[in-house]
């Protein structure tokens, strides 16, 4: 890891989208034409909504974003009963937007593809974030991940990042190429049983998460080694939950981490170092930076 740091993995517990500000909950087992574009052959029902063609088809919304902005959050609760299928997140797509065999249209897309179950029921499938422009489609990256039955897919993009959850209390973020268009979901080769049991469609949160506490920073400084530790800030009540902290070391990029320590095992004995950090939540607001200017033991005298 780069200059040597040591980072903890643990996760924050709070519920993730506890603040989220969802201005749509729809568990499609109808489709309501004053909300949704409808394309392809959908069929809703009392398990939610079902895609079976091969074709693909999809739900874009045609509600607009409550600040005005074509900035969001999807969140799409996925049964799943057996193995098989496609499952899409849409932001800022064009209507008629859809992947499958023939997909067109403009759009960034977070998917799940091929969920399978083992012998044991243990679940994995491929997860994609795809760029789409003019009916030109790119990966922008793909990874595998587990899947479960009742698991939550949540995508939001903000700016030039989108953010992505597959069925995980934090976020991971990638870069894309923001543009216009609505919110949605789609799927397509969605074998019998499974469905899109719920969507919502959330506001982004703008308010910036409070700071860490200066005061409440501790440290330990060795001749080789820097720890710091510190309290987690009190989330407002709107808040769609604490990602982790970014750290810069001498006012350059240092790490990031989920946990509130961290260890720096890059530095010599003798120096001096000023570390900020800063606060980040799942909509990638950004607090202001708490300073920590730390000085490490002098090299030992030789005799």
């Amino acid at each position: 890891m780069k200059y040597g740091l040591r980072l903890a993995l643990a996760l924050i517990t709070t519920e993730c989208f506890a603040g989220v500000n969802y201005y749509v909950t729809d568990k499609l087992t109808s489709i309501d034409a004053t909300k949704w574009a409808v394309t392809g052959n959908l069929s809703p029902g009392p398990s939610g909504l079902a895609i079976h063609d091969p074709n693909g088809g999809s739900l874009i919304s045609k509600l607009a974003i409550p600040d005005g902005s074509n900035e969001a959050e999807v969140a799409a609760t996925i049964t799943l009963l057996s193995s098989g299928g496609v499952y899409t997140e849409f932001m800022q797509a064009s209507n008629g937007a859809h992947t499958g065999s023939g997909g067109s249209g403009s759009y960034i897309a977070f998917e799940m593809q091929n969920p399978t179950f083992d012998q044991s029921h243990n679940c994995t499938a491929t997860f994609l974030i795809l760029q789409s422009s003019n009916n030109i489609t790119s990966v922008v990256s793909a990874f595998q991940h587990s899947c479960r039955n009742g698991m939550l897919m949540r995508m939001a993009v903000h700016g030039k990042t989108a953010l992505v959850w597959a069925d995980d209390p934090t976020p991971v973020e990638f870069g894309v190429s923001p543009g216009a268009g609505q919110p949605g979901i789609g799927a397509y080769n969605m074998p019998s049983g499974n469905s899109i049991a719920q969507i919502q469609l959330g506001a982004l949160s703008r308010t910036p998460p409070k700071a860490v506490d200066q005061n409440s920073v501790g440290v330990s400084a060795f001749r080789n080694r820097v720890d710091l530790q510190w309290k987690p800030p009190v989330e407002a009540a709107d808040s769609p939950g604490i990602a982790g902290y970014w750290i810069y070391r001498d006012g350059l990029y240092f790490a990031r981490t989920s946990a509130t320590h961290f260890s720096d095992e890059a530095v010599t004995a003798g120096a001096k170092h000023i570390y900020t950090i800063y606060t980040t939540d799942q909509h990638f607001n950004q607090s202001a930076g708490t300073t920590i200017t730390i000085s490490t033991p002098s090299p030992v005298a030789k005799k």
